[in-house]
Parts: structure tokens; sequence; C-alpha cells
């Protein structure tokens, strides 16, 4: 800026101060520095800031979104834009100055403030026509500046609300959150939610939980205040009562909001919000408006979830009964085709096998006629096809029990009978290289389905036996042990089957059960057996269970299956 420029600035008789912004640098004439005598120029811009402190104004429309340029002065050196108002500035305790104060750019760079003294308002008659109209249009500001501080106090609250609850999806959680936000914001000590049920409202969360004894209980108001409620009106009240039904009054006059909660178009409950505010502003009640539409709008989000997470678990539901029902198809034809081998197999063997029984009569019968000698050998012969027809029999009638398809109702059986029988069918499995303990206890008779049962512990003593020969397969030195107890434990008859084997690592432990799981090589296992124990033991109104690792008083065994049958 020209010397010459400056130099008519000096010598003005209104205060003026030009502002340098890429210098950095402030200026002011001497009837500044006369009325602001504690200006130190030496600080710049620095002392100005402290000088605007003297300065107040009574309303000043300002769109800046740094707080900081509320305040006239420093909003004249920063914004661009022509700039005027009026403020008063506290020179000494007594001693007041009123400014009419206008500011303007020049060249982009230099900021130019004029401070205009209209203390003496009797100056000239333009000045107070002036004064009027930028009063006049100050206050036209101030409205306008109000509207939009309540509209952003408004947005503000419902936003900080919609923030609180808008992700949540769970209803409950949604209302309890819903009804904490309500109370800070009209300062309630005491709220609830009531959930209308047909025609009543029933209470069913509160907030604080100190109130919370009052779940359950049933809402009456007028008939006036339901039919809001069903027209989602909310309602304020100044009451003595919580509500028409109530037998305790308040300590205290208070103001009751009832806000109306919408899902699909139909009452879904009501927030109930008590407050000692006497007066419930304009915003306020444009606010409960907001609040009830973003309530309810998030507990419709909330509803469509719950169905949602309903349709599914129904969906997973029936995905396995579906896989229940192909196990129980697929064990049943498994079942039957076993059945109709046995049968079969048992009718081939029996005719050859009654011929040699009859043969072997037969030379028992004509012993008499052969020399001592002879005699000896003939005798040791028919003493062993005797013990070998005794053993086919035996293992004969063994599989026709243990198919037994005709038990479609539940039978007596003896659990230790049908253990020995299950057994007696591995045998051959187990008679070399594997110690087997019984530890029967004296048990009684159960209803059950023995074929079933024997299912069950076969499956589990030849997952044992398939257990402990990986064991062996290493060393075959190796002494697998099989141990089975039964006794009875409250009301259940308790059956346990112990092994020595490798045990089971815990990340199969989760899904031992589960159908289609299975430890063993491709093609040596389904993974349908454990789950089809499951379900057989379910079937008898018992539980399936088991211990892997270190068993408590077992130090000899790695895996433990616990079966629970109930005696009655």
């Amino acid at each position: 800026m020209s010397n010459a420029l400056i130099s008519f600035y000096h010598n003005l008789e209104e205060p003026i101060i030009i502002y340098d912004k890429k210098a950095d640098i402030l200026y002011h004439n001497l009837s500044f520095g006369k009325i602001f005598s504690n200006f130190n120029e030496s600080t710049g811009y620095k002392s100005l800031i402290k000088l605007t402190y003297k300065f107040s104004y009574q309303m000043c429309f300002i769109r800046s979104e740094d707080v900081k340029t509320y305040n006239p002065i420093i909003c004249a050196l920063e914004n661009d834009c022509n700039f005027s108002t009026f403020a008063t500035y506290q020179k000494d305790e007594n001693v007041f100055y009123y400014f009419l104060i206008k500011a303007f750019s020049v060249k982009k760079r230099y900021r130019i403030v004029y401070l205009y003294d209209i203390t003496n308002e009797l100056r000239t008659e333009k000045l107070k026509e002036e004064n009027e109209r930028l009063r006049i249009q100050n206050i036209e500001f101030a409205s306008t500046n109000s509207k939009a501080q309540n509209q952003a106090v408004k947005m503000a609250l419902l936003n900080r609300i919609s923030i609180s609850i808008r992700n949540e999806l769970d209803i409950k959680t949604l209302i309890e959150k819903s009804l904490k936000e309500l109370s800070i914001v009209f300062g309630a000590n005491k709220s609830y939610f009531a959930e209308f049920n047909k025609e009543d409202f029933i209470i069913k969360y509160t907030y604080p939980d100190v109130y919370a004894p009052q779940i359950g209980e049933k809402l009456i108001y007028s008939k006036k205040i339901t039919d809001d409620l069903h027209a989602n009106i909310y309602s304020i009240q100044a009451c003595i009562k919580e509500h028409d039904g109530a037998s305790i009054p308040l300590l205290n006059s208070t103001t009751r909001i009832i806000i109306p909660i919408i899902n699909n178009e139909q009452l879904f409950g009501i927030a109930v919000i008590f407050t000692p505010k006497k007066e419930i502003t304009a915003l306020e009640r444009e606010l409960l408006v907001g609040i009830s539409m973003q309530i309810s709008s998030s507990v419709i989000q909330a509803s469509l979830f719950h169905q949602i997470s309903q349709k599914k678990e129904e969906l997973e539901s029936a995905i396995k009964e579906l896989k229940e029902t192909q196990l129980q198809l697929i064990n049943s034809e498994k079942m039957a085709s076993l059945g109709q081998l046995v049968a079969s197999v048992a009718h081939e063997i029996n005719t050859p096998l009654g011929a040699i029984s009859a043969n072997n009569e037969m030379m028992a019968s004509v012993f008499n006629h052969f020399d001592v000698s002879t005699l000896d050998i003939l005798k040791e012969i028919n003493s062993t096809d005797k013990e070998a027809i005794k053993r086919i029999t035996n293992i004969v009638q063994s599989l026709k029990r243990f198919v037994r398809l005709d038990e479609t109702t539940q039978q007596e059986a003896n659990i230790n009978q049908e253990l020995d029988l299950t057994l007696s069918l591995i045998h051959h499995k187990i008679k070399n290289n594997f110690e087997i303990i019984k530890q029967y206890d004296s048990i009684p008779y159960i209803n059950c389905y023995p074929n079933m049962l024997n299912q069950v512990f076969l499956n589990i003593l030849m997952n044992a036996i398939h257990s402990i020969e990986e064991i062996k397969s290493k060393d075959s030195s190796y002494k697998g042990k099989i141990k089975l107890k039964t006794f009875i434990e409250g009301e259940f008859l308790r059956i346990c089957i112990l092994d020595n084997g490798k045990g089971i690592s815990p990340k199969d432990k989760k899904n031992i059960f589960q159908a289609g799981f299975t430890t063993k090589k491709k093609g040596q296992g389904t993974g349908l057996g454990l789950a089809i124990c499951k379900k057989i033991i379910e079937k008898h109104k018992g539980k399936i269970s088991f211990k892997s690792g270190t068993i408590e008083n077992e130090p000899d065994f790695k895996t433990e299956f616990i079966i629970d049958i109930p005696l009655f």
C-alpha cells in the first residue's frame, strides 16, 4: 500500500487499522492510538487480539465455523468480505465508546477497518437512520441465527441418538439405550418402556435399573391419550400420578412425556419419561417427533433382523432334522440288510450244522465197537467237533439276537448281558492282544431297545480297538486294554467303556458327535457311527459324553465314553 494512502489514513479522525495479511503487520493511525492507548504496536496482531476482549456487542450474525471469529473485531480482520457491526468499547471503568465498525479488503492483501465513533447519537440524522437500519438487520440476522442454532441442536441430538441405536439389532438393548438417551436429553429422573399387548400397556424395561420392580406393571391412561398414541401422537402432561391406575402419587408435580413407538404401522409400545422440567420448548417438541420416528425405524430394523434370524434357525433346524432322518434311514437300511444277511447266513449254516451235529452224536453212540487206542482218538475228535459245533451255534444265535429286527417296542433287558453279547461278536478281534476288564455291578433290568444299544456298544468298542491298533502298528508289544463298567448313578444306569488307545485330540473333541466327521483314513470310516450312537441314546431319553486325556481314578486309560440310561 502506498505511503501517500497511509498518510491519508494517518490524519483521519476516525480510528483506523490496516492489516497486511502477507507480512503479518498492523498499521494504525493517530486517532486509533489515542483511543486505544494500551495497544502495543511491537506485539502487533497479538496485542490487537487482547484489545478485542474489551469489546462487546449486542448481536452480530457471522457465518463462520471458527468460534473465535464470532468476535466482531477478529472477524473484521480475518474475513475477506465487506463487514459491519456495532460494538461497545470500555476504555476505563466508566469510559465507554460506541463504534460502528466497517471493514473491507484491498487488493486481496490489505484489510482496512474503520471504527466510526457514534457515541454522540445526535451527530447526524443520517447516522441514526443507518443505525436503525443496521439494528433491524441484525435483529433479523439474530432471528435467523437462532432458528439455525435450534435446528442444529435438534439435528445434533437426533444424530447422537441415531448413532447410539441405529446399529443395534437386539430389541432389548435397543430400547434400553433409547431410554438412557431420552433421559439425558430431557433431564428425566425416571423412564420406562411399556409394550402394547392387545389392549394393555405392560412395563417391560426401566431406566435406571432401580425401577426394575415395576416391570410387569399395567399402565392405564385416558381414552384421549390412548387414541393419540395409536395415531402416533405424543403426549405431554403435568401429573401427580404416573398413570391413571397408579395408587401411589408422585412426590412432586412432574412432567410426563409419552412417546409412541410404531412397528409396521401398528403401535408397538411407548417410551414414558418423567422430567422435573415445567415447560417443554417448541424445539423439544419437534425433537420428540424425530426421536419417535428414529426409535420406530430402529425397532422395525431389529424386528426384521429377528425374523430373518428366526427363519435362519428354523432352516438350520430343518436341515439338521433332515440329516438326522437321513442318518436314521441309512442306519435302518444298514440294519435291515444286516438282518437279512444274518438270517440267510444262519439258515445256510444251520442246515449243514444240523447234519454235522447229528453225525457227531451218531459217532459217539458207536464208540463201544472200537479198540481202546482208536477209541481215544475218536473221542478226542468227537469232543473237538462238539466244541466247534457249540461255538458256531453260539455265534449264529448271537448274530440273530444282535439284529433283532422284530423289536419295535421297548423290552426289558439286562445291560451286563447285552455288553457280553456284543463282546462275543468281536471275540475274534480281541482274543489274543487285548485285555478285557469287566466291572459289572448288580443292576436291574431296564426298558430299552436292546438291539439299538448293542449297536452303540459295538460302535464304541470298534473305535477303541481301532485306536489301540494305531499304537500297536508302531509298537507290536503294546498291550491293549478295554474296560467295561456298569453301576447305578442317581436315577440313571451308567455304562462306561474305557480304552488305552491314542485318545481324542483337543481339536477333534467338539466335532466327535457330528455327522460326517471321522478321524479315520478315507474308506475306513463314514463319520456316522457316533452321530447314530448319540441319536440312539437320545431316543432312550439318555445322554452320552466322553473324556479324553487324564481320566480321574483311571490312570491306565486315555478315553472314556459314558452312557446314562434312565432307570424308569
